[in-house]
């Protein structure tokens, strides 16, 4: 179900609110529809039960060939009217709510000592001939498909919408009631199609109100939800540049709050980071300076041997000092962005490689130049060269661009590392004792710095065991 359902904030509100109001309409014209229903069959109702009562007054005060001569005359649809018929002996034991209404208002009529019977039929009767033949001995059947074709003469009109009779509660009203004389006299009332069709207009009304408030609905959730994707885009332009512009604080409280607070963020972080850079400085600065005095001192011993240890020592301490410094400023953003050819770089690199007698090999292009910060993300690479260089005997470089990330693997040919330490030795300073000791150099910070820089970046570096042996480290920059 959730598969289902839009990825983004603004489809998901706009589903909801135009799912409720399609739910919320349609209700509404079911219940406007079930309205005039009933308004209607109160209306005809009554009228069709005053015409029949003025009727049968009008023949009870008539002999049998006047009787006749009224019928003939008034015996024009939509009312049929007929004294042939005889009086149905099936009394009908229909509840509805339709036809207990219209029984009602006709007693109301009639009066309550009047004999009459009444049928509403749910389907559209076939054409009358000149002998009224919805009263016939044998009724006609229910299921419209089991009637008889009609006369040849009613097969070319054009046909009739029975659709709409059925869905709207068309009734054929079939009423007989017995005169003073035992006379049975027989209505047959069949509503107009103009009287029951769908109210066209009323639909056209709701509808337009529908894709009103709809279009509305989406303006509004565009409205609330942009200021959501514009914090969003400054939060990931932020790992990309700390002194963006800050956000114009403009809009309903809520997001002039909210963005008043990334702004107020985004200042502490710059501050953090100056200070960081000062203290970067002066300790780069404290430290060189001793361990040059050092060196110089070292010089004068005349051990030779113990010379060399010292100097062993302060290559070491020099070493770890600069590593550390160089971790502590792995995000750093003072460094200008700009486009750089990423094929360029990486073919400067297979050379730099290939001139110490390492073997590196490239496959993929980057289609575009990529904006980032050339000499931080040269260090990221170089550092992922070198470790697969120093522990896999060869490197491959594998590059898959597309229009939203650019991904570059690099492989190595060795061992690989067990599944559990490939989080690990991104940690500071972290070493596999089995096969990275101190004796093949390093601090432990290359990955540590690789990472940050790939996360300053935007992007991020994972490790990863090749199924063929080797290690993958697998870099991601979007675009």
């Amino acid at each position: 179900m959730m598969r289902l359902l839009p990825q983004s904030l603004f489809g998901r509100l706009l589903l909801f609110l135009t799912g409720g109001l399609v739910l919320a309409q349609l209700l509404s014209a079911g219940i406007l529809l079930q309205d005039r229903e009933q308004a209607l069959s109160h209306a005809i109702g009554g009228h069709i039960a005053q015409r029949i009562a003025a009727i049968v007054g009008l023949l009870d005060t008539l002999d049998e060939a006047e009787r006749r001569r009224l019928v003939t005359a008034l015996d024009l649809p939509p009312t049929r009217l007929s004294l042939d018929l005889p009086w149905s002996e099936q009394a009908t034991t229909d509840e509805r709510y339709h036809t207990t209404l219209f029984r009602a208002l006709l007693r109301r009529q009639l009066g309550p000592d009047r004999p009459f019977q009444v049928e509403i039929a749910d389907d559209w009767p076939p054409p009358i001939a000149d002998r009224p033949a919805w009263r016939a001995p044998h009724r006609p059947p229910r299921d419209w498909a089991d009637r008889p074709p009609p006369p040849p003469e009613e097969a070319d009109r054009p046909p009739r919408r029975w659709q709409h009779a059925m869905m709207l509660g068309l009734r054929n009203f079939v009423v007989q009631v017995r005169l003073h004389d035992e006379t049975v006299v027989t209505f047959q009332q069949v509503l107009p199609e103009e009287v029951i069709a769908w109210p066209t207009r009323l639909l056209l009304i709701l509808l337009v109100l529908l894709v009103s408030v709809a279009v509305l609905a989406a303006l509004a959730v565009r409205a609330l939800t942009r200021p959501l994707t514009v914090l969003a885009n400054a939060a990931a332009e932020l790992g990309r540049d700390i002194r963006r512009p800050p956000l114009a604080e403009s809009g309903p409280l809520e997001v002039r709050r909210a963005a008043a607070a990334f702004n107020t963020m985004q200042d502490r972080l710059i501050r953090y980071i100056e200070d960081r850079d000062r203290i970067l400085a002066a300790m780069s600065h404290d430290l060189k300076t001793p361990i040059t005095r050092l060196r110089l001192r070292a010089e004068l011993l005349d051990d030779s041997p113990l010379r060399e240890k010292f100097q062993a020592d302060l290559d070491d301490m020099q070493h770890m000092a600069q590593a550390s410094l160089d971790f502590l400023r792995g995000g750093e953003n003072s460094e200008p962005i700009a486009s750089v050819d990423l094929n360029a770089l990486l073919e400067s690199l297979q050379e730099d490689a290939e001139d110490v007698g390492d073997e590196v090999g490239i496959a993929g292009t980057v289609r575009q130049p990529l904006r980032c910060r050339p000499l931080a993300l040269k260090r990221c690479l170089t550092n992922l060269l070198d470790n697969a260089l120093k522990y896999g005997q060869r490197a491959d470089i594998t590059a898959r661009d597309t229009p939203q990330r650019l991904t570059l693997t690099i492989r190595d040919h060795g061992s690989g590392i067990p599944d559990t330490e490939l989080e690990r030795v991104f940690e500071p300073f972290y070493r596999l004792e089995s096969s990275r000791s101190r004796d093949t150099g390093g601090a432990g910070l290359g990955l540590s710095i690789a990472r940050n820089i790939a996360r300053a970046h935007g992007g991020d570096l994972t490790l990863r065991n090749h199924p063929q042996g080797g290690l993958e480290a697998v870099l991601e920059l979007p675009r």
